[in-house]
């Protein structure tokens, strides 16, 4: 017999063993976990690399759905490690996902939407239309994460879209969930029963035991936002048998915080009461801050009910402190600080949830206003140390040159400064009347110019700046954040042969118009209509992680303006943002 055969059936047959144990998981994820890692101990005796690597992936994944973070971590960056050594980019791909799943069900939403948008630039290519489904829908939760209901609803789309084409009925159903819950919160109630029940129908007929408890899970949301909560109480018990059979930690915490819901609103404090200590001891065990967070908040409406003030107070400041850990720097840093405080709608519920805490602490801070206090506590403190070696490096440096850079040093500290209190004051702005200033346009181009020096091919860039006689009234930071996005995306982007970015400002009569032009890679036509769209980059060569122009577009809309892109591919583009005039400079702080 030939030895090469004989090797390639019995690779053939291991491998279809290992299918057999990923495929396992829809009806016995325990089961499915000894066989594979039965089969791991096996690829590893042998020595068969890549099956020892796509079991570990396969154990990545179970012990993620399992809510075992850290031991789904170790497996999918061992696997992650084999497969980018030996150039498997479909096994990247996968392990990448895994991570990238990992990351927002730990509240790394930034890093996992990234990681998942390079998983589906791979699946594309590799023409895996399972996969795509899957990460579009990862992708779409994260949007729901950011408020952001267009990106979620159009990435569980065309997750569905991809479903139909391998007619793969599970996954459609997992997309399925979540589309319902937005399609109730846009008023479409019944669209949203129907996407449900077609979920719930879905998974029965392919057998997904583990699947059906999710679409249930979603059915009986439904139906607590209906208020029918004796509809709503069968369907997350049902949630609760199934995945305590499968051993889904995470899946039980929200099942268990949700029963513990309706039975509140029934009226049944007992059976509510020990629902939520389920909850809650299931996601303090396995650190999960999204469901703890949850659990403190419906433990306080029950201790509102039960008229028991102090256990009120206490759960609320528990929920108010995991809440802050969930939005926490990471989030921040995705739509950068002025984004993080005027659009997070969660927030906005702070303040609502502060008001009410202020009807039983008299002359407490709302949580928004201690939020302000926190942020310019924090970062005053450091850039105020900084401001003052200033004046210690001044007296002891003597050499010209090193006080010329430490001069440099300061001058930026200061811009930061200014940028953090504008911010700041930006955030209070619906509690302020007097809140606009006159704008120098002259001195935030200069700035903004400055502060990008350290960039590739700064020096070679020759600016330019028109600036008409201009009298116009804005929020500073807005206005910083509209041209600093503008100029950074220009420099960034400058052209290889003589490059120029152009600076204009025009004052027209109940407008202005801010023009920023280069002679740059320019943008092709099938990237320009989505180019505005959060982290999109419209190629590899791109630089940074696509917010700026998110970011850009954004701030233009605050000030209900309007931005219209002209661009050429190896030519160049031209952004020209208009804004209304102040119609009243009264209101303004001269």
């Amino acid at each position: 017999m030939n030895p090469a055969k004989s090797i390639e059936d019995q690779t053939g047959q291991l491998t279809s063993k290992l299918k057999s144990a990923y495929d396992l998981r829809i009806t016995d994820l325990k089961q499915s976990i000894i066989l594979t890692q039965e089969l791991l101990e096996l690829f590893n005796e042998e020595g068969y690399h890549h099956l020892a690597a796509t079991a570990k992936n396969h154990l990545g994944l179970f012990y993620l759905i399992q809510g075992e973070f850290d031991i789904a971590t170790k497996f999918s960056n061992e696997a992650l490690q084999y497969f980018q050594d030996s150039n498997d980019r479909q096994g990247i791909a996968d392990a990448k996902y895994n991570i990238g799943s990992i990351y927002y069900r730990t509240n790394k939403y930034h890093q996992a939407l990234l990681l998942l948008a390079d998983c589906l630039k791979a699946y594309r290519e590799l023409k895996d239309y399972y996969n795509q489904a899957r990460t579009l829908k990862s992708m779409g939760t994260i949007y729901e994460y950011f408020s952001d209901y267009d990106n979620a609803t159009e990435a569980y789309e065309k997750s569905i879209e991809a479903c139909r084409i391998i007619g793969e009925l599970g996954l459609e159903s997992n997309a399925l969930n979540p589309l319902s819950a937005i399609y109730f919160n846009q008023g479409k109630h019944r669209l949203a029963i129907e996407t449900i029940e077609r979920s719930i129908a879905l998974k029965n007929e392919t057998g997904d035991i583990r699947g059906l408890a999710f679409a249930l899970y979603g059915r009986g949301k439904l139906f607590v936002k209906l208020c029918d909560f004796q509809k709503a109480v069968p369907d997350f018990e049902e949630t609760i048998r199934i995945l305590q059979d499968a051993g889904d930690k995470l899946g039980l915490s929200m099942a268990y915080n949700k029963l513990g819901l309706a039975n509140m609103e029934l009226g049944n404090t007992q059976r509510a009461r020990s629902n939520f200590n389920l909850a809650l001891q299931l996601a303090e065990r396995h650190h999960i801050e999204f469901i703890l967070f949850k659990v403190y908040y419906n433990l306080y409406l029950l201790a509102k009910k039960e008229n028991d003030p102090v256990k009120a107070i206490d759960f609320l400041e528990l929920h108010l402190a995991h809440k802050e850990r969930v939005i926490n720097q990471e989030s921040y840093n995705v739509i950068k600080s002025y984004q993080a405080v005027s659009r997070i709608e969660t927030l906005e519920r702070e303040a609502i949830l502060q008001k009410e805490k202020n009807q039983i602490i008299e002359n407490k801070n709302d949580e928004l206003d201690s939020f302000f206090y926190r942020v310019s506590h924090d970062l005053k403190g450091p850039i105020a140390s900084l401001q003052g070696l200033h004046n210690l490096v001044k007296l002891d440096v003597k050499d010209p040159t090193a006080l010329r850079y430490f001069e440099m040093h300061h001058s930026q500290v200061n811009r930061i400064a200014k940028i953090v209190m504008s911010l700041i004051d930006l955030t209070q702005m619906k509690h302020l009347e007097t809140n606009k200033v006159k704008i120098d346009f002259s001195s935030i181009i200069d700035e903004c110019i400055d502060s990008y020096n350290y960039l590739e091919n700064f020096r070679k860039i020759k600016f330019t700046k028109e600036i008409n006689s201009v009298e116009f009234y804005s929020e500073w930071a807005i206005i910083n954040t509209i041209l600093q996005n503008l100029i950074e995306n220009a420099i960034k982007y400058a052209g290889s042969f003589e490059p120029f970015v152009r600076i204009a400002i025009e004052q027209k009569t109940d407008h202005i118009q801010i023009h920023v032009s280069d002679n740059g890679q320019g943008i092709d036509d099938i990237h320009q209509v989505k180019i505005f769209n959060m982290f999109y980059r419209a190629s590899e060569r791109a630089k940074g992680s696509g917010l700026g122009l998110y970011i850009l577009k954004r701030a233009v809309e605050r000030l209900n303006g309007t931005i219209e892109l002209k661009s050429k591919l190896n030519e160049g583009s031209s952004f020209v943002v208009t804004l209304p005039s102040e119609t009243d400079i009264h209101t303004a702080t001269k």
